[in-house]
């Protein structure tokens, strides 16, 4: 009899909980986690300058945060965006899963990141099975791409790898925009993050498409996001130098920490100048 009565109160926990996660509507106006506190929007000018308001710009040590700062407006004009890069965060549990984001490099050699994130209230942890059932938002967040970059590195000690892609300006320079009316668009309409079918890569694939229709056909990289450099290495969205190995050596940060902590404070320019310094000059041929 008791064996039943706490099946009966688990069966109910359970049904209760899908529900409330079936009826949960998605929102912009909740408690969030200071790394996404505020919601990135951005305009197009007539004279051709971008703004985009809430950037973030924390700063980072080894294992540590330096500073939280958030800039509420950052003026770039379009014609400055030279080249897009994308940049993969692997996760050591497991090489198929990942976080991807995208960073937008510009003619001063500052650069400006995007990522599309679960988006956790205060006190909240990742969890991916949660990630299926309407536990998160979506954000769609802009930082520098000091921030970005160090934070998984430094603070989180995470391998990150920066491959730049194979775009003339004028597509990355498309891209940029989509990526802008995007962040508008959820910034509006609010919706839920999912693990498998609204995460951080499928998304930035289907604002890839929009620029270009058909430029990423589907993969399983779209759901497990630590094998889209070798699928973009594939379909030539990544030059390969070489070997898809020695392509995924080149562009792998994790064993330059030491000299990136360096300049982790460094200014916006000198940052985005000095880690390209690091990675030898990329191949400039064929651009799509």
């Amino acid at each position: 009899m008791r064996k039943k009565i706490v099946f009966r109160i688990i069966l109910a926990a359970v049904i209760l909980s899908t529900l409330f996660l079936i009826t949960r509507e998605p929102r912009n106006d909740r408690e969030w986690e200071k790394e996404i506190a505020y919601t990135s929007t951005g305009s197009l000018e007539p004279d051709g300058i971008v703004i985009i308001k809430n950037v973030r710009d924390f700063t980072y040590g080894d294992g540590s945060v330096n500073s939280m700062n958030w800039i509420p407006e950052v003026k770039i004009p379009r014609q400055d965006i030279v080249r897009a890069w994308f940049i993969l965060e692997p996760f050591a549990a497991w090489e198929a899963v990942g976080h991807t984001f995208l960073t937008l490099e510009l003619k001063d050699g500052s650069a400006y990141s995007f990522s599309i994130e679960a988006r956790m209230e205060k006190g909240e942890q990742y969890s991916a099975l949660w990630g299926l059932f309407r536990k998160y938002e979506l954000a769609y967040t802009w930082g520098t791409e000091r921030d970005f970059v160090t934070r998984r590195l430094l603070y989180l000690n995470h391998p990150v790898k920066m491959y730049p892609l194979a775009l003339n300006t004028e597509r990355a320079q498309r891209l940029f925009l989509a990526l802008l009316r995007k962040t508008n668009e959820i910034a509006e309409h609010p919706r839920f993050y999912n693990t498998l079918t609204a995460n951080c890569t499928n998304m930035l694939a289907e604002i890839a498409n929009e620029v270009k229709p058909g430029s990423i056909p589907y993969n399983i990289s779209w759901n497990l996001p630590g094998f889209s450099d070798r699928f973009l290495m594939k379909i030539k969205y990544i030059e390969v130098e070489e070997s898809k190995e020695k392509t995924q050596k080149k562009y792998d940060l994790t064993e330059k920490r030491k000299e990136i902590l360096l300049i982790a404070t460094s200014s916006y320019s000198e940052f985005g100048k000095e880690l390209r310094a690091l990675i030898s000059s990329p191949t400039q041929s064929k651009k799509l």
